[in-house]
C-alpha cells in the first residue's frame, strides 16, 4: 500500500510540475513574444445599426428578414399610412385656400366692382340733389304759409340721409379704387407660407412611414412583427455593417511602446487558411485594465492590458461578427 501511495504521489507531483511549467512557458511567450513581431488574439466586431421609424404607427409590412443582406436605401418596413395621407390632403387644401386668398388681394378690385360703385355714387348724388331741391321748395312755400312745418322737417331729414348715403358711396368707391392694404397682403403671404410649411411637414411625415436601410449590412435580428404599434425611435431591425468591421484585442503593457496608431496589421483566420486580411491600428485605450476572463488563462489575468481596435477591410464579407482571429504586428 505504501508503494502504491508513493507512485500516486510521484504522478501528482509530475503533473503539477508539467502544468506549472506549461503555464510559466505560456506566460513568458505572452510577455516576450518574437522580437520582430507581436502576436495577439482578437475577435471580429462590427458596427450595429438599429433603425427605427421617426413617427408612431402600426407596422403594415416587413420587407426583409434575418440573414438578408441589404444596401443603403433598401426598403425595410412600412407603417400604415392612411392617417398621414389624410393629413397631407388637409394641409394641401389649406395651402390652396391661402394661395387663392392672396391672389384675390393682389389682383385688387375688378372693373365691374368699380363700375357698380360708381353707379351707386351717381345714384346717391342724384338723390342728394333731389332732396336739396325739395328742401328749398318747401322753405319757399313755408314762408308763404303754403306748406306745413312738418313737411319741411321731413324734407330736411331726407336731405341729411341723402348726404350720408352719398358719402358712404363715395368712400366705398375710393376703397375699391385703392385696392387692399399692404398689411393685408403681407398677412395673406405669411398665412400662405405657414400653410406651405404644413404641407411640407405632412409630406415628410408620410415619407417617414417607409423605413430604409441607413447603410449596407446584414440583418442580424428582427425586433418587431407586422401589426405591432411602435413609438418613434423604437428599433425595428438590427443590422450588422460588415463592410468595414474591426477587431477587438488586448495589448500587453510591455508591448505598448512597440506599436503606434496607424500601424499596419495582418489578420489571419483559422477558418480561412492561406488567406490574410490587411488592417490598421485605429485605437488604443488610454486606460489599463485586467485581462478579460474570456481572453487569457487564469495565470495571465493579473497582467494589465490595453484594449485596442484594428480596422480591417472586408469587401467580400468573409469576416463575420464574433469570429476569432490572430493579429500580427510587425515591429521592425
Amino acid at each position: 500500500m505504501s508503494a502504491k501511495k508513493n507512485k500516486v504521489l510521484i504522478v501528482v507531483v509530475l503533473v503539477a510540475l508539467l502544468a506549472g511549467g506549461g503555464l510559466w512557458w505560456q506566460r513568458q511567450q505572452h510577455r516576450a513574444g518574437p522580437a520582430d513581431r507581436i502576436l495577439l488574439a482578437g475577435t471580429v466586431e462590427a458596427r450595429q445599426i438599429r433603425p427605427g421609424f421617426l413617427i408612431q404607427g402600426r407596422i403594415s409590412a416587413l420587407h426583409v428578414d434575418e440573414g438578408m443582406a441589404v444596401t443603403r436605401g433598401t426598403l425595410l418596413a412600412e407603417l400604415d399610412a392612411a392617417d398621414y395621407r389624410l393629413e397631407l390632403r388637409q394641409a394641401t387644401a389649406r395651402r390652396d385656400a391661402a394661395a387663392a386668398a392672396l391672389a384675390l388681394l393682389e389682383a385688387g378690385s375688378r372693373p365691374e366692382e368699380i363700375g357698380a360703385a360708381e353707379a351707386t355714387l351717381a345714384e346717391a348724388e342724384a338723390r342728394l340733389g333731389f332732396a336739396t331741391d325739395e328742401v328749398q321748395r318747401l322753405q319757399e312755400l313755408a314762408t308763404k304759409r303754403l306748406a306745413a312745418r312738418e313737411e319741411l322737417d321731413n324734407a330736411r331729414m331726407e336731405l341729411r340721409v341723402a348726404r350720408a348715403v352719398r358719402e358712404r358711396a363715395r368712400q366705398n368707391l375710393q376703397l375699391l379704387q385703392a385696392g387692399p392694404r399692404q398689411q393685408e397682403i403681407i398677412r395673406a403671404r405669411a398665412e400662405l407660407e405657414a400653410a406651405a410649411a404644413a404641407v411640407a411637414t405632412a409630406r415628410q411625415r408620410l415619407d417617414h412611414t417607409r423605413l430604409a436601410a441607413p447603410a449596407d449590412g446584414v440583418v442580424s435580428q428582427r425586433l418587431v412583427e407586422v401589426g405591432s404599434v411602435v413609438s418613434p425611435g423604437t428599433p425595428v431591425f438590427e443590422i450588422d455593417s460588415l463592410r468595414h468591421p474591426w477587431v477587438r484585442a488586448y495589448l500587453n503593457e510591455r508591448d505598448l511602446p512597440r506599436v503606434r496608431l496607424g500601424q499596419a496589421v495582418t489578420i489571419r483566420v483559422d477558418g480561412l487558411p492561406g488567406r490574410s486580411f490587411s488592417g490598421r491600428l485605429a485605437f488604443i485605450s488610454p486606460r489599463a485594465e485586467f485581462t478579460p476572463k474570456t481572453v487569457e488563462t487564469r495565470a495571465l489575468r493579473v497582467d494589465l492590458v490595453y484594449r485596442i481596435k484594428v480596422d480591417v477591410d472586408n469587401p467580400d464579407g468573409s469576416l463575420k461578427l464574433g469570429m476569432p482571429v490572430d493579429l500580427v504586428f510587425a515591429t521592425r
